[in-house]
């Protein structure tokens, strides 16, 4: 799915109407949530909404904001299962109880989006209309029938930004869609913005739509993302996926965001863009029809002690790439993927002597190709005397017979197996954004000014002339920070 968020402006009167219907919605929302659990067992959708509904009957919302209050609340409920979620976040709650805020401004950050889910019957939505050019929004309520008069809608204006680029594209293709009755639009409504989430499939004239990748089998990339770095490597394995020792590494390349600490929301969605887009054109050089992640990482949060580690960790949402990357991917024909990731990073820089986050990438590319290829067992077939003379100074015990004790031993031995990232050595030329970092061309990651840079290996003749002494050795050798174990 794809939202494009659009400020909006409305009148006073229609503000406090909408500022209403988010005050019933949210509390729709929070009982949903309470009561989504009945004696150990989870209540059916049919059973929570005629709960919801009883409850809040005769307001000035109608049966199908409870219809989505009641969905909200069982995603919620996935969520947070244990229905344990705070509603207006704990650090604010935490600052209510201290008394740095009001009850009124309590209650305001309590507030939801007001959410209605797309019907294409009713042209797109129950709710809200979009105009042919994008430019204006209209917002109707049926409000509760009275005794002796007829049916009264409540109708506000919204009057919305224009959108520029793809969005204003895709806005405008969905509006014509929508009253067309072919898709469904679901709105949310904040203080601020409209957010309209569409599906991509749904325009065939989608702006980033482009033509099918012709995929070469056996081939697959990796994803690893780490705090500050995201590893992408492309891996070929024709023969048996359960092999490290006939999976190929064909390129890699390490992005580093260096956000710095007041990075907007904008420009960190950015960087992720930057990154998909490069990921994509990847799947394009090599004929690559299989993206792999690693699963769980949306849920990955810190809250220790160092706020520099908190930061690195939280500061960007793994899920809004790997949505991202998974919508730019449909989108070319390309298949994503998340798969089990235990020992990924051990195996990975055992197996592939690339910078870390790359050496695991390539691993998590491997075992994507291990379950398109119908294996159960992500883990690559443990091969005898494999693993011996990785180290000169130091061997693993002999007893090790699977990954998990090669994964044990390393530790308890305290090696250090992983391969360090590069280091930026110069500063880029500033007509091509170029420098050189032990046999790694160096690139910007977005434009002039903006953080982000991509190390990429020489040897895959990025941009890089081969007689450049730079990158060389004298034997015209590119250099290299990593030795062989």
């Amino acid at each position: 799915m794809q939202t494009i968020s659009i400020p909006y402006r409305c009148s006073a009167e229609d503000r406090d109407f909408i500022v209403a219907v988010r005050r019933v919605y949210s509390a729709a929302v929070r009982t949903g949530y309470a009561n989504a659990e009945r004696d150990g067992k989870s209540l059916k959708e049919k059973e929570l909404r005629e709960f919801v509904k009883a409850r809040f009957a005769g307001g000035i919302v109608d049966a199908w904001v409870m219809h989505c209050a009641t969905l909200e609340a069982r995603d919620l409920r996935k969520i947070v299962p244990d229905g344990s979620m705070l509603f207006g976040g704990r650090k604010d709650f935490e600052r209510r109880i201290k008394g740095l805020i009001d009850k009124a401004e309590w209650k305001n950050k309590r507030l939801r989006p007001f959410c209605s889910r797309g019907d294409k019957i009713y042209a797109g939505n129950r709710h809200f209309k979009l105009s042919e050019d994008g430019l204006s929004c209209t917002f109707s309520m049926m409000m509760p029938r009275v005794a002796g008069q007829k049916m009264q809608w409540r109708v506000v204006k919204l009057d919305l930004a224009h959108m520029h680029g793809n969005a204003g594209e895709i806005v405008r293709q969905a509006a014509k869609l929508a009253a067309e009755k072919k898709i469904n639009i679901t709105f949310r409504i904040d203080d601020q913005k409209l957010h309209v989430t569409i599906d991509p499939e749904d325009l065939p004239d989608h702006p980033e739509r482009r033509q099918p990748i012709k995929a070469v089998p056996g081939r697959a990339l990796g994803v690893d993302l780490n705090p500050n770095f995201v590893g992408l490597s492309v891996v070929q394995n024709v023969d048996d996926p359960t092999k490290l020792s006939e999976t190929e590494l064909l390129e890699h390349q390490l992005v580093q965001f260096d956000l710095p600490l007041d990075a907007s929301a904008e420009a960190v969605r950015e960087a992720l863009a930057k990154v998909c887009d490069r990921t994509i054109r990847l799947c394009r050089k090599w004929g690559i029809g299989l993206i792999t992640f690693e699963k769980g990482l949306g849920k990955l949060r810190s809250g220790g002690k160092s706020k520099t580690r908190n930061r690195l960790i939280n500061y960007w949402a793994r899920s809004l790439l790997i949505a991202m990357m998974t919508r730019k991917a449909r989108l070319c024909g390309i298949k994503v993927i998340e798969v089990w990731g235990g020992y990924s990073t051990t195996i990975g820089n055992l197996a592939f002597e690339v910078p870390d986050a790359c050496a695991s990438a390539a691993e998590i590319a491997r075992r994507g190709l291990a379950v398109t290829g119908g294996y159960k067992d992500v883990l690559p077939a443990f091969e005898e005397g494999w693993l011996s003379g990785r180290w000169k100074d130091q061997t693993l015990p002999v007893e090790c017979g699977c990954w998990k004790d090669v994964h044990q031993a390393i530790k308890t031995a305290k090696i250090g197996y992983r391969r360090p990232h590069p280091t930026r050595a110069s500063v880029p030329d500033p007509r091509t954004g170029l420098s050189a970092c032990g046999g790694y061309a160096v690139r910007r990651l977005n434009h002039r000014h903006r953080p982000g840079t991509v190390y990429m290996p020489v040897s895959h003749g990025h941009g890089l002339n081969s007689a450049d002494n730079r990158f060389h050795d004298g034997n015209g050798k590119p250099h290299s920070i990593f030795k062989s174990g």
